[in-house]
């Protein structure tokens, strides 16, 4: 049995990957893709040769997103929500840098946590645009948190789409069905339904 290879025509330039005929990354006419590749070459340049042992977790990283979160619960606790969601999204971004050989479920909770934070002091300023889709993205990353579903809950009863607040009420309900919080809002979304 034979295995045919196709031969990729391309070129190394800039510390990076790219097709020879197009001088792309990403090159349609070429069906070349070297964006995952230029990224983690990247990354490794990054690092200056201290490749880390398998699963090896930045500590400091990882105290220092919690700070900046915990920082931002002081000022939401003191209604202070535009120095929160401003904390809760330096923290959003620090998580993004960790390093790609990192487990991703680090990155994926203190991302999810953030992001149901940060939806929490939107809904302070009645931002309740924002509020859904930080709600909506951290369920994306990490649809088993539950007080996903309920930050998506309220702010959709508060845009007047209850439907599908009720929706990520029953969602978060079979997550945790003894949510007394998740139950009390969705017997009011059916009310309000009824009523609209």
């Amino acid at each position: 049995m034979s295995t045919k290879f196709k031969e990729i025509n391309l070129m190394v330039g800039d510390n990076m990957v790219f097709c020879r005929p197009h001088r792309r990354e990403t090159c349609p006419e070429c069906d070349l893709d070297f964006s995952s590749l230029n990224s983690l070459h990247k990354s490794l340049l990054e690092i200056n040769g201290n490749i880390p042992p398998p699963n090896a977790v930045d500590e400091g990283l990882i105290r220092e997103v919690l700070r900046i979160r915990e920082e931002g619960n002081k000022h939401f606790k003191a209604q202070n929500y535009h120095e929160a969601i401003k904390l809760y999204t330096m923290a959003i971004e620090l998580a993004f840098k960790r390093p790609v050989w990192e487990p991703h479920e680090i990155t994926a909770r203190d991302v999810s946590l953030c992001l149901s934070n940060r939806s929490a002091a939107y809904m302070g300023i009645n931002s309740w645009v924002n509020a859904y889709v930080d709600a909506e993205w951290g369920i994306s990353i990490r649809p088993e948190y539950v007080k996903g579903y309920f930050r998506k809950g309220k702010a959709l009863m508060a845009m007047g789409r209850y439907e599908e607040a009720i929706m990520a009420f029953e969602s978060g309900l079979e997550l945790s069905p003894k949510d007394k919080s998740l139950e009390d809002l969705l017997n009011e979304a059916i009310k309000l339904r009824g009523k609209d």
